[in-house]
C-alpha cells in the first residue's frame, strides 16, 4: 500500500464518499401520509400499522446536513494528514533513461517509446512539483544530467542515439548518488535482469520486423555493406548509392545478415557517398543510411638528409620511387638521414649502414614484437640481416637477434617519431625479400595516420575518435555536431580522445585547419526489435514518514470536527428535543 502520497491514494477519495451517503438520507427523506379521523375507533385498519415513507420527497437541506458534512470532512482530512507530506518532502526520485537507437521506433500511429516516455515523465513530475529529481542517461556508459528540484526539460539531453543501453549501471550510478531513492527505469522492453522492489519500469516499445544496414566500411573506390532483416518473415531490399544511383536488389530471409559490395563512381572518388537501405514498412529510420567520407589519404612526403650514405639511399630507392605511398617532397614528413641526423619538424628514419670487419650475421633467428604497428605482416624466416653488432638503438626494440638490436622506434618529446634502423646491406638480402616493401607499407600508414586529424574519417556510433595535433598544448580543439551544438575540447599530449559523436557528420577545426567525421548508427541489437514489447512495474514506494516532516493538519481538522460536532449536539439537538 502506498502511505505517502496522502491525498493522491484512492482510499482518500473513498472517504469523500460519506458525503454522498449523507446527501441521499436528507434528499431522499420519507415522509408519513398525514389522514385525520373524528375517533381513533373510526381507524379502519386498526390491526395494521401505518406505511410510513410512502412517497419520496426533496427536501431543503437545513443546516445539520451542512454540519454535519463539515464534521465529515474535517474528520477525513484528519485521517489522511498523518500520510500527508509536502512535495520537498517525498523521496527522491531517480529517472534512467534509455538512450539507445531503438527508443526512436515509431509505431503504426508514429509514436515512439521515446516519445510516450517523455510524457508518462511530465505526469508524474506534474504531480509533485518540489520533488527531487535525477535524471540519468544509460547509454554506453551511464552519466547523470540533472539532480535537482526544479524541472528539467530531458528533450535537450534524452537524444536516444547510442548503440547501447547499460540499464543496470545506469541503476548502480542512481543508487550510489541517491541511496533510497524511488527508481524508475523509461525504455522500450523488459530489462533482462532482475529488478528490485524499489524499481518501476515504463516500458512502451512495440514488437515488429526490421530491415537495417549494420557495418559498412569504404576502402579503394568500393563500400562493403552488410544488411540485416531482423523480421520473422522474409523481406525485400534495395541498396541505393547517393552520388552514383547504383541500386541492388535483393530478398533477405528472416534473421539474414548479407554482405554486398558496391563500386564507387569515378566522379565520386574523394567525396561523401550516402548509402541508402529502402525496405517497406521499416518502423526505423536511423539504421538505413550510412554516410561515407572519402578515407584516401596523400602519400608520405620524404626526403634524403645530406649525411645519408650512397648504398643506404640506394636500396631506398629501390622500394620508395615506385611506391604509390611515399613521394619526394622539399616540405618532407619523413627525413631519411644517418644517425648525426639532427631532429627538426619532421620523423627521422635514422640508419646505421655498418661498417667494414664489424658487421655480424649469426644462426640465432629473428624476433619481432608482437603488436606494433610496424612490425604488422613481417615474416622474417629466411632473411639474412647483417648489422652492427655495438650499439644499442634508442627507444623501444621492435626487432632483434639475440643481443644485437636491429629496429626500434621511439616518440620524441615534440610529437614526432623516431625509426632507428641496424642493417648492413652488403651481407643481407632483406631489401631483396618481402619483408623490405611491407616494412615500408607499414611506416608510410603509420605516420600518416600521425598526422594532425583524426586517426579515422568513418566510424561506428560508439567508437573513441582519437584526434592529434601538433601545436602547443594550449591549443584547444573545437568540435561542431550534426545538430549544430559546439564544444571545446584542450588537448593532452597533442591528443584528443572523442567520445560520444552522434550519428552524422560533425567538424573539427584545430587552428587554421578543419576536418569532418562521420559517425553511422550501426548496432545489429539496437535494430532488432523483436525484443521490444510493453511493461508495466509500479515500484515499492519506500515509506519515509518518520524521517519527514508532517504537516499539523491532522490535529487541527480532528479539533475542529470535534468543535461542529458539539455545536450540532447542543444547539441543533436541543432544539429538536424541545420541539
Amino acid at each position: 500500500m502506498n502511505l505517502i502520497t496522502g491525498f493522491d491514494h484512492p482510499h482518500f477519495f473513498y472517504a469523500f464518499a460519506a458525503l454522498a451517503v449523507l446527501l441521499a438520507l436528507y434528499w431522499f427523506y420519507r415522509r408519513s401520509v398525514r389522514k385525520q379521523v373524528p375517533a381513533i375507533f373510526l381507524w379502519d385498519r386498526p390491526e395494521s400499522t401505518p406505511e410510513s415513507g410512502s412517497r419520496r420527497q426533496f427536501r431543503r437541506l437545513p443546516l445539520s446536513f451542512f454540519l454535519e458534512a463539515l464534521a465529515l470532512i474535517l474528520l477525513v482530512l484528519a485521517a489522511t494528514a498523518p500520510f500527508r507530506m509536502a512535495n520537498e518532502a517525498f523521496p527522491a526520485l531517480a529517472v534512467v533513461l534509455d538512450n539507445s537507437f531503438s527508443m526512436r521506433a515509431e509505431g503504426t500511429d508514429g509514436a515512439s517509446p521515446r516519445s510516450l516516455g517523455e510524457a508518462e515523465l511530465e505526469k508524474r513530475l506534474s504531480a509533485h512539483p518540489g520533488r527531487r529529481v535525477l535524471l540519468i542517461l544509460a547509454g554506453n556508459e551511464p552519466r547523470l544530467v540533472s539532480d535537482g528540484r526544479e524541472r528539467t526539460a530531458v528533450g535537450p539531453y534524452w537524444t536516444a542515439d547510442e548503440p547501447a543501453a547499460d540499464l543496470a549501471g545506469a541503476l548502480a550510478l542512481a543508487r550510489s548518488r541517491c541511496p533510497g531513492a524511488e527508481l524508475l527505469i523509461v525504455t522500450d522492453r523488459k530489462p533482462d535482469f532482475e529488478l528490485a522492489e524499489d524499481t518501476g519500469v515504463f516500458a512502451s516499445g512495440v514488437s515488429r520486423g526490421n530491415a537495417a544496414l549494420v557495418n559498412a566500411r569504404r576502402r579503394a573506390g568500393k563500400i562493403l555493406v552488410e544488411a540485416l532483416n531482423a523480421s520473422s518473415s522474409e523481406r525485400r531490399v534495395r541498396l541505393r548509392l547517393t552520388p552514383g544511383g547504383v541500386t541492388e536488389a535483393a530478398v533477405l530471409a528472416p534473421g539474414e545478415q548479407r554482405k554486398f559490395v558496391c563500386r564507387i563512381p569515378a566522379s565520386a572518388r574523394g567525396r561523401e557517398v550516402s548509402v541508402t537501405l529502402e525496405s517497406d514498412g521499416d518502423p526505423l529510420a536511423f539504421d538505413n543510411t550510412v554516410i561515407l567520407l572519402s578515407e584516401e589519404r596523400p602519400p608520405l612526403r620524404f626526403a634524403y638528409a645530406a649525411d645519408l650514405a650512397a648504398v643506404p639511399a640506394r636500396e631506398l630507392d629501390l622500394v620508395l620511387e615506385s611506391n604509390p605511398d611515399f613521394t619526394r617532397a622539399s616540405s618532407p614528413e619523413l627525413v631519411f638521414g644517418g644517425l648525426e641526423l639532427a631532429p627538426g619538424n619532421y620523423h627521422r628514419f635514422l640508419w646505421n649502414p655498418g661498417g667494414e670487419g664489424k658487421d655480424s650475421v649469426t644462426a640465432e633467428p629473428l624476433a619481432a614484437q608482437a603488436g606494433h604497428p610496424l612490425t604488422r605482416g613481417l615474416g622474417l624466416q629466411g632473411v639474412r640481416w647483417s648489422a652492427a653488432s655495438g650499439p644499442a638503438l634508442p627507444g623501444e626494440v621492435l626487432i632483434r637477434r639475440g643481443d644485437t638490436e636491429l629496429l626500434s622506434f621511439r616518440r620524441r618529446l615534440d610529437g614526432y617519431c623516431d625509426i632507428y634502423l641496424n642493417l648492413a646491406p652488403g651481407g643481407s638480402n632483406l631489401s631483396r625479400s618481402p619483408v623490405w616493401p611491407a616494412l615500408f607499407w607499414n611506416i608510410a600508414d603509420f605516420l600518416r595516420s600521425e598526422r594532425p586529424g583524426p586517426g579515422r574519417r568513418n566510424c561506428r556510433s560508439g567508437e573513441i575518435v582519437e584526434f592529434r595535433w601538433n601545436g602547443s598544448d594550449g591549443k584547444r580543439v573545437s568540435v561542431t555536431g550534426p545538430d549544430g551544438s559546439v564544444r571545446s575540447v584542450a588537448p593532452v599530449r597533442r591528443r584528443v580522445l572523442l567520445a560520444g559523436l552522434p550519428p552524422g557528420i560533425s567538424r573539427i577545426e584545430a587552428g587554421k585547419e578543419s576536418w569532418s567525421v562521420s559517425v553511422s548508427a550501426l548496432s545489429a541489437a539496437e535494430s532488432d526489435l523483436s525484443g521490444a514489447g510493453e511493461f508495466r512495474r509500479a515500484p515499492l514506494q519506500v515509506a519515509q514518514m518518520r524521517e519527514n516532516p508532517r504537516l499539523p493538519l491532522g490535529w487541527i481538522a480532528f479539533l475542529l470536527a470535534a468543535a461542529v460536532l458539539l455545536a450540532h449536539q447542543y444547539k441543533l439537538g436541543v432544539k429538536r428535543g424541545g420541539a
